[in-house]
């Protein structure tokens, strides 16, 4: 009688075995599953009833998983948008670091301003600091640059503006006053 028993639970093992692992998606016939009684608690019993029923299930209904798969196959494509839609962020904070003045200068804040955007306000920066370097090189820079030599003797940065604006003004108005009057 032993004998039959474990022979009986050894069968039992194989069928087990067998259905763990079965691919449940490869459409082919599933055997069917054998169950085995627990010996604790009746909530354990159903509870392993209905995961043997819900595996069953899924092995055998061939509409269930292509329901599965569509979900499965969903679910995929909306996480590769969301991590596609993040690296796109990421490259649009990139770009409107790396022109963040020029962007500021337009009144935008925002890092995820289109690089397209971005990269036209930088242009149109480049070119406004064009005009301002050039009309700089002929009105402050000049005050400026005579006032930072002045400053490292002088050591007073106030009188080195004076004395920079007093010879830039001598030099801007009285060349020209000097020559007319030769």
């Amino acid at each position: 009688m032993n004998e039959d028993l474990d022979e009986v639970q050894k069968k039992i093992d194989e069928k087990k075995m067998e259905v763990q692992t079965t691919n449940i998606f490869d459409r082919k016939k599933s055997v069917a599953v054998v169950e085995e009684k627990s010996k604790s608690e009746s909530d354990e019993l159903v509870n392993n009833m209905f995961t043997e029923a819900v595996k069953f299930e899924v092995a055998n209904n061939e509409e269930l998983q292509d329901e599965v798969l569509d979900t499965a196959k969903q679910f995929t494509k909306t996480k590769m948008q969301i991590i596609k839609t993040d690296v796109d962020t990421e490259h649009k904070e990139a770009v409107f670091n790396n022109r963040k003045d020029a962007c500021e200068s337009y009144g935008f804040s925002e890092k995820t301003t289109p690089t397209w955007a971005t990269k036209a306000m930088t242009w149109g920066y480049n070119v406004m600091l064009a005009i301002w370097l050039f009309i700089g090189t002929f009105t402050f820079m000049p005050v400026i640059f005579i006032a930072k030599k002045i400053s490292v003797g002088l050591k007073n940065t106030w009188l080195a503006v004076l004395f920079a604006l007093l010879l830039y003004i001598g030099i801007t108005f009285g060349i020209p006053l000097l020559l007319t009057l030769l």
